[in-house]
């Protein structure tokens, strides 16, 4: 059975789970083709965010060019100076004439001239053919353009960025090499601009290539990779982004992660699931087989009580009996079967009532031991027609529960007649009752088979019997302890069983003492 119902199984497995596993990969190919579109994505931002710093250095510079060569010539060094300091970036200004070479030298006072002069007098000439091209662009539409360096220098300890440019046109041309603090010039003009792009979304960085250092970032502490390039015209510093939620892989990692662990969750409930329905198929095929069993058993039960009844009626029936001992055996035969017959079906009856929620008890103070006591002496002749030693312990004190009266008869007789099916040999049955704390107990000791450990959980089951070979060895419906059971869970009490294989068992039931009991 357990072959044929392992099959099934392994079929919803292959069912459910292979999907989850086939839609797990297709999920974790699509985060890595999400991961290269997110690269993508960022690699345009940062060409867009690039593009707007450049434009605002662009601008700045363009201002202070335009400034110069709007001024050139126009106003005095003093008052070019002025201006020219206004931006606190502003380190130097060399100037050489196009014409005749004359060159000169605007600076701060506080800032070294002689060696300026000197450095950038090399600086022109190392990059002659620089400045001629500019002339050109200058001559030949009056464009200025500007040409960036990435050559380190240094003034009194202070590195210095430079760009060159030209001013002016024709025999007026001057070439120009403007000196500056880029990370000032950063500080000032461009953080602004920082702070306008990356809002909450991004965490944009600047720092200079050549030793790391961070000139601003957006957040503190930045640490780990992120996608960065050069300012167009500040070559010595770059600029970088990221997310403000980490890096890119780290966003799909973490993506990537969920999504597994949502995966795992999902195939560990539907495993779980799966079992369920696994297990509630095979008690649906147990109780199935039960009921088969049930059927067979109470079939075969029902037939033979038939049919001594139907013999010694119609042997009686006939006048074939001669003596009247022998009619009254018969007659005794035949009212035990029907007996029989009767406590079968009102058994049935019994537990189709409770099936159907429909049993009802009529629940009054009565005296356990004088329940117990009736029952004994009912079911004593009972005991000794089928060969049994029988015996009666009652308690010497009182023992009043709330119960109903036929229901307590029912458990007891029901425990008797287990007791007398699984004791073929040693026939004996003790019937006792008893207090222990706040309860009342009536206890059945037979000397029979017993039960194993394995079976005693199983014992309520409807229509489970204990397994003695063959299904019809011991005469039964399986339904006396299910209803033991629901009687006494009517009744706020419990069972108790203690068994030994082949040396007997144990039937304890506890009833709450009737309140003015509890004392």
């Amino acid at each position: 059975m357990k072959k044929r119902a392992n099959k099934p199984l392994i079929a919803i497995l292959f069912i459910l789970i292979i999907p989850v596993i086939v839609y797990g990969v297709f999920e974790l190919n699509s985060l890595t083709a999400d991961e290269r579109e997110l690269e993508k994505i960022y690699q345009r931002q940062l060409e867009s965010v690039l593009f707007s710093i450049n434009q605002s250095v662009q601008d700045k510079v363009s201002d202070i060019t335009t400034m110069m060569d709007r001024d050139l010539g126009v106003v005095s060094d003093a008052e070019w100076l002025e201006e020219l300091s206004a931006y606190n970036f502003f380190w130097g200004l060399y100037l050489k004439d196009a014409s005749d070479g004359d060159d000169q030298l605007y600076t701060l006072p506080e800032y070294e001239k002689r060696g300026l002069t000197s450095v950038a007098d090399s600086i022109f000439n190392q990059n002659q053919s620089v400045f001629d091209r500019l002339l050109q662009y200058k001559e030949a539409g009056d464009f200025m353009k500007i040409e960036k360096s990435d050559k380190q220098f240094f003034n009194k300890g202070k590195e210095l960025d430079f760009f060159f440019f030209v001013l002016g046109s024709g025999e007026s041309a001057k070439f120009g090499i403007y000196f500056f603090d880029a990370v000032l010039m950063i500080e000032q003009y461009l953080v602004p601009k920082f702070q306008e792009i990356a809002r909450e979304d991004f965490i944009l960085t600047c720092r200079r290539i050549s030793d790391g250092y961070v000139v601003y970032s957006t957040k503190e502490n930045v640490f780990g990779s992120y996608e960065s390039e050069p300012i167009d015209l500040l070559p010595k510093y770059e600029i970088g982004i990221d997310r403000a939620g980490g890096t890119i892989q780290e966003a799909v990692n973490k993506r990537k992660t969920q999504s597994i662990i949502a995966l795992g969750l999902l195939m560990i409930v539907m495993l779980i699931g799966i079992i369920l329905v696994f297990r509630s198929i095979q008690q649906e095929m147990k109780l199935a087989q039960k009921k088969a069993d049930f059927v067979s058993n109470v079939s075969h039960e029902i037939r033979t009580p038939l049919a001594l009844i139907n013999m010694f009626a119609e042997t009686l029936l006939m006048d074939r009996v001669r003596t009247e001992d022998k009619k009254k055996e018969y007659y005794g035969i035949i009212t035990k079967e029907v007996g029989r017959l009767t406590n079968m079906v009102n058994r049935i009856l019994s537990f189709s009532k409770i099936e159907a929620s429909k049993r009802t008890y009529d629940k009054r103070a009565v005296d356990l031991n004088t329940v117990v006591e009736e029952v004994y002496n009912t079911y004593s002749y009972h005991l000794e027609n089928n060969g049994f030693k029988h015996g009666i312990q009652l308690s010497d004190e009182i023992l009043n529960i709330e119960a109903d009266h036929e229901a307590l008869i029912e458990v007891i007789v029901n425990l008797l007649d287990n007791g007398m099916k699984y004791s073929p040999d040693e026939k004996s049955l003790v019937i006792e009752s008893g207090r222990k704390n706040e309860m009342a107990y009536v206890a059945v000791t037979d000397h029979g088979m017993g039960i194993p450990k394995n079976q005693l959980d199983k014992l309520f089951e409807k229509f489970y019997r204990v397994p003695t070979g063959d299904v019809h060895d011991t005469k039964g419906s399986g339904l006396g302890l299910t209803i033991v059971q629901h009687i006494m869970d009517a009744h706020e009490g419990k069972v108790e069983v203690t068994s030994t294989v082949g040396k007997g068992s144990t039937f304890k039931l506890f009833f709450p003492l009737h309140k003015n009991e509890n004392v």
